[in-house]
């Protein structure tokens, strides 16, 4: 036992690094152990291997697993040799290998590696590639670097670093513009010779007294890039001009991706190809690229991820592997049409035009060809050589785009060459007709409004207003950059045009992002056919901004909008809830719950842009509705002291009546209570909404007519209309909510869904919180096959289960193999998703026929974080620390505010936050910082259910105890006052030392469910209004509360700011009560009190008197009169 802990208690004090790769994520692999620094031999080196590195780094995943001392030899003791990483442990020393310093290898086999997540430079704000701003990525983000002791050396190792030539000016003082984000260098001191600039001598990451009008920049001379020794300028071996002198770029990492790069920069098109091998020859003089990586969309190679650059040949490496580059460099026309944006299409490759053949051409495919020779959008693809068949030879056998590809070179295409060999002929050529047309609004009172005009052929015409819509309208706003449309007019309300009348009719469902898109007969000229001009379209569109301020959430406050660029208000003349309602759809934030005027959330500033407005309630954007013209009214004698409010409610949605609860009988819950929805028009589109609301998965039914019986109460839905893709349906069009009974609507109509509802869990570990992951679909449990499985994908399945973070993503069978069917073939996550639904997978069915085995089934290890303030003057305030692991650490305060601090009160059971500290103002902590940093709303119920990347100690980063994070939290106690007992009375609510009450608005027995279960006293009974118990005295701390019902604590639930609102104009005699069932009854003696006799409903009271008959040990078979 004693060897066993010295021996983990001597593994958790080793260190890892990477040295000599130009960064701290690139280089030689170093362990520290018993005070010396040793390396890894590269005997069964691999990627898997170098994955666990660069994870454990924190440095992304690896791209390459380099061994024969790629960066150099090192020096002192072989740790490690034979390593055997699955790829998914937690440091590289865990791995199975040979044993602890037992290897037979020297050091010119030591193993590096190269990960994707290096730091990484670049310049910005400049005139030309290499001069800006100097830019440093760090810790997932850009920043930027202080210019305190900026001078020529610090200059020279930027320039050196990024591949430009010598440095020319050392830029001080934000010349280049101030940057943005954090400043992540300061007091950087350099020699002028390092590799790096996070080589040179600086402040800590992220420590610094400096603003951004401090901001160091650079001017280097620049690199050129060429191909040399190919058949044209366009292919060739890949050369670069530094330092005045040419040289090559080493073939290690170099694909498609990097040659792309250097085909862009030099004007070449697309890369067709990226030989490696000193394909074209072997260079001469510096290899100055000992390798180069790229994502592609680059502009320029310096803008990729690469080493230092100087001459590699010293190191080894030798022009033998000399990195090359073919480049399509096509030039595309359309032949033989009416005009050049329609025709047959041509290629020239090689210096000679030739054509492509018609397999699997598409709209697709057109469209990329119209957009290339920016014609507009494709209107049609013929094939068969309706423009004639063409000469020469037929370059491209097929050709497959997705349709936003920006030229045809980025589509998918097998090696070019003359195809007339393999049998094609011209008789299959393919063509585009694309639409080369302009849209324009005219003689309306601005350029977003006006009659609807098309250019085609040269000549400006009209739109007849056959079929004119609000879609239609809609897409010619969007296509012109003018916002939402407000009306879509006909009757040539703008006045008649003149010239040809272009389009008969046109039908758009208002999703297009061109009129061109839209469904139309052939464009000619109608007049010819009896239309005039007397019915010629028009469209009035708005690009107004709509928020909602000074309110207690972002879903309510003072109604303001931005026109002209500034923020206004609206007047409260004419304002009511329909008003309102079509403000809470435009947010996103559901029904609208009230409409308060006389600037309710207090007076704004600025113009007054609307004297009045009318709505009717179901319009999708407040400029649908009726308006005056948009002016400050302020001048003509109207205040800010009737500013408008709206507050709105996100609707809560339940399915009803189901065999669980991912199926039933739709429901929504408005102004407190439950209502269903009318099945008029529901449809899978709505179901699907309805479902990803619930986090039930996907819609496998939309049910109508009662599928799952009558509901009761309200019907609050009329009628609702998705599209499908929507996140909630209050994101959907609907009329105003409200019950639809008298209008003669009723149950037998209510809309229901059923919900592929997929439940996870983890199975065969030691507890629920590990195991082999398993999901449950059509009934049946199932597994995750291990293809891509990572912590980011754990860790969504740990968020998932409320288990707190992954610590572990096994895979192969680590946690047994399970059985049934293998419903994931892979998945991916980003690691920020709440459900392993909304990461990216194929298809669900059994992947077992496809010859997947549960031998790669993937597990997660879980871990139940606990959370507590530390060093405050009492248990709800102070530093917030996490325990991980079973050791207690801390959250640095990047990122951290009220919303972050919010959720820790609220899972410490502490009531709302008070203040959100940030630099350690509780004292620095000691331990790991396990969180970098974390992102709440302020809605989630625990900080594990927030944004973060993955736990692990962040001190080796550079982060320190100086930016510990902390919390105040209000710790509000709560009572029942002046009611018969304990368990029942005026719900009073301490904060800030003084008891105070709660607004009734809103109040209903979920609420009061709450208040009795935080004081142990049962389950509601009554939740009464109009202070029953009569009025309280001192604030009132709640305007509203909205709880669910099952919260522990009332501060569990959602509530605006608490303050005193009498301010406001509430008063006492709205105060809320609660009358809780419990042990609260019996009084002195044993005896009920009358009072709460009166209070149980009569049933409920015979059985009680029964068993309470039956407690004292008379007879209870006789009569029970209450």
């Amino acid at each position: 036992m004693t060897v066993l802990f010295w021996a983990s208690l001597k593994a958790q004090c080793r260190q890892l690094r990477l040295v000599d790769g130009g960064g701290p994520c690139a280089g030689r692999v170093e362990i520290l152990d018993q005070g010396s620094w040793g390396t890894i031999c590269d005997d069964g080196w691999d990627l898997d291997d170098a994955r666990v590195v660069c994870r454990q780094l924190g440095c992304g995943d690896a791209l390459n697993a380099t061994g024969s001392a790629h960066f150099g030899a090192g020096t002192g003791p072989i740790w490690l040799d034979d390593l055997n990483c699955t790829g998914n442990e937690s440091h590289v020393w865990r791995c199975p290998s040979r044993g602890w310093g037992r290897h037979d290898c020297r050091h010119k086999e030591d193993a590096g590696v190269i990960c994707s997540d290096r730091e990484k430079l670049r310049l910005r704000g400049g005139d030309r590639e290499c001069s800006g701003r100097v830019e440093v990525w760090h810790g997932g983000s850009w920043g930027t670097v202080c210019d305190d002791s900026w001078s020529l050396a610090e200059a020279e190792v930027v320039c050196q670093q990024l591949g430009c030539g010598p440095a020319l000016e050392a830029v001080r003082a934000a010349a280049f513009g101030p940057g943005n984000g954090s400043i992540w260098l300061d007091e950087v001191r350099c020699g002028g010779r390092e590799s790096s600039l996070w080589d040179c001598a600086a402040e800590p990451w992220g420590q610094s007294d400096c603003k951004h009008e401090e901001d160091a920049g650079v001017r280097c001379s620049v690199l050129e890039v060429r191909l040399k020794d190919g058949a044209h300028s366009c292919e060739g071996r890949v050369e670069v001009k530094y330092q005045g002198e040419w040289g090559t770029v080493d073939d290690l990492n170099w694909s498609m991706e990097e040659a792309a790069v250097g085909c862009r920069q030099l004007g070449c098109g697309g890369a067709t190809d990226a030989p490696k091998g000193a394909h074209f020859g072997l260079g001469i003089g510096p290899i100055w690229f000992r390798y180069i990586y790229c994502k592609s969309p680059e502009s320029a190679i310096t803008e990729c991820s690469y080493p230092s650059v100087k001459d590699h040949r010293p190191e080894g490496n030798s022009h033998d592997k000399d990195a090359g580059a073919v480049c399509s460099a096509l030039e595309l026309r359309l032949i033989n049409g009416d005009h050049s944006c329609e025709g047959r299409v041509e290629v020239k490759h090689q210096g000679k035009w030739g054509t492509v053949n018609d397999l699997n051409w598409s709209m697709e495919e057109a469209h990329v060809v119209c957009r290339q020779l920016r014609c507009g959008a494709a209107v049609d693809a013929p094939k068969g050589s309706k423009f004639g068949p063409g000469i020469g030879p037929v370059w491209f056998r097929y050709i497959y785009c997705k349709g936003q590809e920006s030229v045809i070179t980025e589509c998918s295409y097998p090696p070019l060459k003359d195809h007339r060999t393999e049998g094609y002929s011209h008789n299959k050529d393919a063509g585009a007709i694309c639409s080369a047309r302009e849209v324009r609004l005219k003689d309306g009172a601005h350029s977003c409004e006006g009659r609807v005009e098309v250019k085609h052929q040269g000549k400006w015409g009209t739109v007849n207003d056959q079929n004119w819509s609000l879609e239609a309208a809609a897409v010619v706003c969007r296509e012109l950059k003018c916002g939402a449309a407000i009306n879509a007019s006909r009757g040539a309300h703008f006045g008649p045009g003149i010239g040809p009348i272009w389009f008969q009719y046109i039908y758009c469902n208002g999703t297009e992002s061109s009129l061109m898109e839209c469904s139309y007969p052939p464009l000619k000229n109608y007049l010819s056919e009896g239309l005039s001009h007397d019915g010629d379209a028009g469209a009035v569109c708005s690009a107004l901004e709509v928020r909602l301020k000074d309110g207690g959430h972002r879903c309510e406050g003072r109604v303001e909008v931005k026109h002209q660029g500034e923020w206004g208000t609206v007047n409260d003349h004419s304002w009511s809830l329909e008003e309102a309602q079509v403000v809470c759809r435009q947010l996103g934030c559901g029904a609208a719950i009230d409409a308060p005027g006389g600037a309710y959330f207090g007076p704004g500033i600025g113009p007054i842009w609307f004297h009045s407005t009318n709505c009717k309630g179901t319009e999708s954007v407040l400029t649908v509705c009726s308006y005056p013209s948009l002016k400050d009214h302020r001048p003509e004698g109207l205040s800010h002291d009737q500013d408008a409010g709206a507050v709105c409610s996100d609707l809560e949605l339940r399915l009803m009546d189901g065999d669980h609860p991912c199926e039933g009988r739709v429901e929504v819950k408005y102004q407190g209570a439950w209502g269903t929805v009318n099945d008029y028009n529901w449809n899978m589109e709505e179901a699907h909404v309805v479902c990803r609301q619930l986090r039930c998965g996907a819609a496998v039914h939309a049910p109508k007519g009662s599928k799952f019986g009558p509901g009761i109460g309200p019907i609050w839905f009329h009628y609702i209309y998705c599209k499908g893709q929507e996140s909630a349906i209050n994101e959907c069009s609907y009329p105003v909510v409200m019950d639809h009974h008298p209008e003669g609507h009723s149950h037998n109509k209510d809309a229901g869904a059923v919900c592929s509802a997929l439940e996870v869990r983890l199975k065969d570990g030691a507890h629920h919180c590990e195991g082999r992951v398993e999901v449950k679909h059509q009934g049946e449990w199932g597994t995750v096959n291990d293809q891509n499985w990572s912590l980011e994908e754990a860790q969504v399945v740990c968020r998932q289960l409320k288990c707190g973070a992954a610590t572990d993503a096994p895979r192969g069978t680590y946690l047994g193999s399970g059985t049934g069917p293998i419903w994931f073939q892979y998945i991916y996550c980003n690691g920020t998703e709440s459900l392993p639904t909304q990461c990216s997978y194929p298809p669900l069915k059994d992947h077992r026929p496809e010859g997947l085995s549960h031998d790669g089934d993937a597990g997660a290890v879980c871990s139940a974080l606990e959370v507590r303030l530390k060093d405050g003057a009492h248990s709800c305030e102070g530093r917030v620390e996490v325990k991980h692991q079973g050791k207690w650490g801390t959250v640095n305060d990047l990122n951290w505010s009220l919303g972050e601090a919010t959720v820790v009160c609220r899972q410490l059971g502490c009531g709302a936050a008070i203040s959100a500290s940030r630099g350690a103002h509780f004292g620095p902590g000691i331990g790991p910082i396990w969180f970098k940093y974390t992102y709440c709303k302020g809605t989630e119920s625990v900080l594990t259910d927030c944004t973060y990347p993955v736990l692990k100690d962040y001190c080796p980063e550079g982060l320190s105890h100086d930016q510990d994070a902390g919390a105040v939290c209000s710790a509000l106690e709560v009572r029942l006052k002046d009611g018969a007992h304990r368990c029942e009375g005026r719900v009073e609510v301490k904060h800030q030392g003084e008891w105070g009450t709660v607004n009734d608005y809103n109040w209903s027995m979920e609420e009061a469910a709450v208040v009795c279960r935080q004081l142990g006293c049962g389950g509601a009974v009554d939740a009464p209004k109009g202070a029953k118990f009569g009025p309280g005295i001192g604030p009132i701390w709640f305007h509203y509360i909205y709880c669910k019902g099952p919260e522990s604590a009332i501060t569990k639930c959602s509530y605006p700011t608490v303050k005193d609102h009498r301010p406001e104009g509430h008063s006492h005699d709205k105060d809320a009560g609660a009358v809780c069932s419990g042990k609260c009854c019996l009084v002195q003696k044993g005896i009920p009190s009358r009072r709460s006799f009166s209070l149980i409903p009569r049933i409920t009271m015979r059985i009680w008197i029964t068993a309470f008959r039956t407690f004292l040990g008379e007879d209870s078979s006789g009569p029970v009169t209450p």
